[in-house]
């Protein structure tokens, strides 16, 4: 198999006056991360920037363990590490994010996530969304109190019911999938999701752009529909 290509952007978009995304692609162990982070006085940030830092320390110790594990460890470690520091002083206090994080190895995709930044795989046209959010917006969908179109009126936004740094133990999911040519896997945060539709970054995904250009036409469509919150994108293509 070729090497996959990388690329990413983030935005702070058009209302928000910081950005609490984060992100770190590692082109030589092929792992990407993202991280929306949560938290006034700019907590999120530090939440998100920590996740980042910490889980690529693990995954660049941990090779040549099980990608599963080493994902799941990379998230814990994280999540021990922000909830430490959100304890420590009163301007950190509450402060999490949510993290999403793949790792590529001979010829499958392994994942892991917590919170509702999601990860999406484009084939033959079709787009599917790898994660499920974990958020009271999903768990309303899941129960059946809520169509997916309804659940915005209905639930309060970015309202997540798992995060790294929160009290208590972390569970998170691990998944994986095989890979094929001229896939396409993207990792963003609910910036990109909650502003535009599924269809709307499925034709993005499938124009044929290379990815630095897709990453902007992605970041580009959030924002020209409000831009509500920091956008980012990770697209990772399989030449």
């Amino acid at each position: 198999m070729k090497s996959p290509i990388y690329a990413c952007r983030t935005d702070t978009g058009r209302q928000r006056e910081h950005n609490e995304d984060a992100m770190a692609v590692l082109l030589h162990i092929s792992c990407a991360i993202l991280a929306d982070g949560m938290g006034g006085h700019a907590a999120g940030e530090v939440a998100s920037n920590m996740a980042i830092e910490l889980m690529t320390a693990i995954l660049q110790q941990t090779a040549g363990v099980p990608a599963a594990a080493r994902l799941e460890t990379a998230i814990q470690a994280a999540h021990a590490g922000i909830y430490e520091k959100s304890t420590s002083s009163l301007r950190f206090q509450g402060m999490g994010t949510t993290a999403v994080v793949t790792c590529i190895e001979r010829n499958r995709l392994t994942f892991a996530h917590v919170g509702d930044s999601r990860l999406y795989r484009w084939r033959k046209g079709q787009l599917e969304q790898l994660t499920h959010d974990h958020s009271l917006q999903q768990e309303f969908i899941d129960k059946g109190l809520c169509t997916p179109e309804e659940a915005p009126s209905k639930v309060g936004r970015n309202i997540l019911t798992r995060a790294l740094g929160l009290d208590g133990p972390l569970e998170v999911d691990v998944g994986s999938t095989d890979i094929q040519d001229k896939d396409r896997y993207l990792l963003c945060s609910d910036g990109l999701h909650e502003m535009a539709s599924d269809e709307e970054i499925a034709t993005w995904l499938g124009r044929g752009f290379d990815a630095e250009t897709t990453c902007e036409a992605l970041v580009d469509l959030a924002n020209t529909h409000g831009g509500r919150d920091n956008i980012t994108v990770v697209l990772i293509d399989i030449p």
